[in-house]
């Protein structure tokens, strides 16, 4: 497997595989190439606070006639006595079992924090929180688990005038979205990345699989030989392009630093066992600002991948997506100089715009494409 136009290096007449160079020469080119790569990816990093699908997350919407009048009940019955607020709490949810999930997000839990919890006490739980009130045993000690949390944050409203009971609630629920939201937000952040190559390639009339990731970022990954990719171009049965995709907008801590690098490794050396005498391109889609703080992690994925491409940078993955497919990308991008070797490397596959034929072509991060063939 290698990569197009690559140069030779130290005077060797023999063309080296990038895998092969960079993961087992430890001078000058090793140092070098991940220097001029990571230079690349700390002036492409993307603004997430700005992203239209990042601030998505970022506000909540106010509490529903529902939700609101479920939390007024349980603060009327903490006032009443214990037995009540159980009683109430066990009929509400009976009633209207997805209404566990605002109690959750006001007493600061996430989805997945009460089930691991009440796992770890032997109990049989659902795959889902809404499922709790079904189960007897686990729904009896989740009354005492919430009640538990609920005293301690609601209690404090219950001699406020319902009025002022609704104003804190809401202010309650705004302070506490964030942290509720967190772990959805980060899921569908990385799936996001890749579900933005498969609208551009659909866009662009190029080939992937699957087909699904245009319409649904997290459908199932593709694999090949047990190794899961985003997408792959054009087919499974074609293989050309291999796209793995990871994107960290916060310190990860320590656990989390090497995952991505790790899965890259693997699909490299997974790619250079089954297609030895095929060129086979593993690109990277990898951003975020969190990478800034996880060197070891970027520079194991900068290394270790053929290619990458940030949200920045996205038309990128269209070019080499078009080369794997000899086809020609029509591009125009704002920093040709930034990017002088991989438009080498790609060449065959680029033809280049003016400024007045934008209109007429698709917005891929910073640069403007079409298909030229």
């Amino acid at each position: 497997m290698r990569a197009p136009g690559r140069q030779d290096l130290g005077g060797s007449s023999t063309p080296l595989s990038p895998f092969a160079v960079l993961s087992v020469l430890e001078g000058r080119l090793n140092v070098s190439a991940v220097s001029q790569r990571r230079k690349e990816f700390d002036s492409h990093v993307w603004n997430h606070s700005t992203d239209a699908f990042q601030q998505a997350f970022d506000f909540k919407e106010s509490l529903t006639p529902k939700e609101l009048s479920l939390l007024d009940n349980l603060i009327q019955a903490l006032g009443v006595g214990e037995s009540e607020f159980s009683k109430v709490l066990t009929q509400q949810i009976k009633a209207e079992p997805f209404l566990i999930l605002p109690i959750l997000q006001v007493v600061g839990l996430t989805r997945s924090k009460i089930l691991t919890d009440l796992k770890a006490m032997g109990l049989s739980v659902p795959s889902k929180p809404e499922g709790l009130i079904a189960k007897s045993d686990a729904w009896k000690v989740s009354v005492e688990y919430l009640s538990a949390r609920l005293t301690k944050v609601l209690k404090p409203m219950v001699s406020l005038d319902r009025k002022s009971r609704i104003v804190a609630l809401e202010a309650l629920n705004q302070a506490t979205w964030p942290g509720w939201i967190r772990q959805e937000r980060a899921k569908r952040q990385g799936h996001e990345a890749e579900g933005r190559i498969a609208q551009l390639f659909f866009n662009l009339g190029l080939a992937f699989e699957p087909k699904e990731k245009a319409t649904n970022p997290m459908c199932k990954d593709i694999q090949i030989d047990s190794v899961s990719f985003d997408l792959i171009s054009p087919s499974e049965n074609r293989v050309g392009l291999c796209i793995k995709s990871t994107v960290q907008t916060s310190n990860i801590g320590q656990f989390g630093e090497s995952k991505g690098a790790l899965e890259v490794i693997e699909a490299r050396e997974m790619l250079e066992r089954n297609f030895k005498n095929r060129e086979v391109i593993l690109m990277a889609m990898v951003d975020g600002i969190g990478f800034q703080t996880n060197t070891a992690g970027l520079h194991g994925i900068l290394e270790n991948a053929t290619e990458f491409c940030q949200f920045k940078t996205i038309w990128k993955a269209a070019v080499v997506a078009a080369y794997a497919q000899n086809l020609k990308i029509a591009l125009n991008i704002p920093d040709p100089e930034h990017h002088e070797e991989f438009l080498q490397r790609y060449s065959k596959a680029i033809t280049y715009t003016k400024e007045d034929s934008l209109e007429l072509m698709l917005e891929a991060g910073e640069g403007f494409i079409r298909l030229a063939n």
